[in-house]
């Protein structure tokens, strides 16, 4: 009898074993034919990209220069595009670092339809925040994980049909580029999957450094998005310098970053969270990445995102969150 226990959870162990390593293989496999949900905008002709980079370098300062973050810590870029591209046409954070295991436990990853690509953060064990214009029908839903190609240790896979759009988004304004997602239970929270802080600032952090993550392009050359999670610090501009490049799309729930040599978002970080690291050292998220510019990630032109401290009370009337 004893023998036959020993049997049957050794053959236990291998299934479980072998049941890892499907999901790896399947994770791996629903890459490939996944599309990103960005969203890109043509840039206002008044300035060139040359007078735009010269704009900025008189403007912001690195944000190694800022207390709240390490020097050495590489910024991130951030970008958004209207057309669907596959991922196989080149799209993530650009100029930025990879991220630690861990450093980012609020971070998702977003499967659309089995068809797209977005990055989300977790804002509550059963509520996750993404742009609008990454919304679907249906949801896998990675959390806790550095690499999308792989089941890590630690990391959760769920899935959900059930998403709140802002009522009024427009997608010709990028207006109201906000929605959130429930899941079907509440996870379990660890060093891996934490909410990120969510709160009124009463401030439009025009000058301050923020830290953007996401698996999007490395690179305009890209020919897909990242594997690993990475992430990169950029500079809050105000809405008046970014009008200079998008114009009368720039309203006030919005918020804009620079994105100096070559660091910015990018195709596949659409829905990510651009989060302010304040002074008792926790972070709270900002922004929402929405768009940027037609010309390229890595062009230097502004990275826009869905300003969060505009949409506290939505947020709370749709989750049920005391925020």
């Amino acid at each position: 009898m004893a023998r036959h226990d020993e049997s049957m959870s050794a053959m236990k162990a291998f299934l479980a074993v072998a049941f890892l390593a499907t999901l790896g293989l399947l994770a791996e496999a629903n890459l490939g034919h996944l599309k990103t949900r960005d969203i890109v905008m043509p840039v206002n002709p008044k300035y060139t990209a040359q007078e735009w980079r010269e704009i900025m370098a008189a403007q912001t300062s690195s944000p190694e220069n800022n207390t709240g973050y390490k020097k050495g810590t590489k910024p991130q870029p951030d970008f958004a595009g209207k057309v669907h591209v596959p991922l196989d046409d080149k799209h993530r954070i650009t100029g930025g670092s990879t991220a630690s295991r861990g450093q980012f436990p609020w971070q998702v990853a977003l499967i659309i339809d089995d068809a797209y690509f977005c990055g989300g953060s977790l804002i509550d064990e059963l509520w996750v925040l993404t742009a609008a214009h990454c919304a679907g029908s249906t949801y896998e839903l990675r959390l806790g994980a550095n690499r999308v190609d792989s089941i890590e240790s630690g990391a959760v896979v769920v899935n959900s049909r059930n998403s709140i759009v802002h009522g009024s988004y427009n997608e010709n304004t990028i207006n109201n580029d906000i929605a959130v997602i429930r899941l079907t239970a509440a996870v379990s929270l660890s060093t891996y999957i934490s909410p990120v802080r969510l709160r009124n600032l009463n401030s439009d952090l025009a000058g301050e450094s923020t830290r953007v993550s996401g698996w999007g392009k490395t690179s305009d050359s890209s020919n897909s998005i990242s594997t690993t999670l990475n992430y990169v610090d950029l500079t809050v501009i105000t809405n008046t310098v970014c009008a200079n490049t998008y114009g009368n799309i720039i309203t006030a729930t919005k918020i804009c970053v620079s994105t100096p040599n070559g660091q910015s978002t990018c195709n596949g970080d659409s829905g990510g969270a651009l989060t302010y690291l304040e002074s008792d050292g926790r972070y709270t998220q900002v922004g929402i990445v929405s768009f940027g510019s037609s010309a390229g990630c890595q062009r230097g032109y502004p990275a826009a995102f869905t300003r969060v401290t505009s949409y506290l009370s939505w947020i709370s009337s749709n989750t049920g969150l005391i925020l």
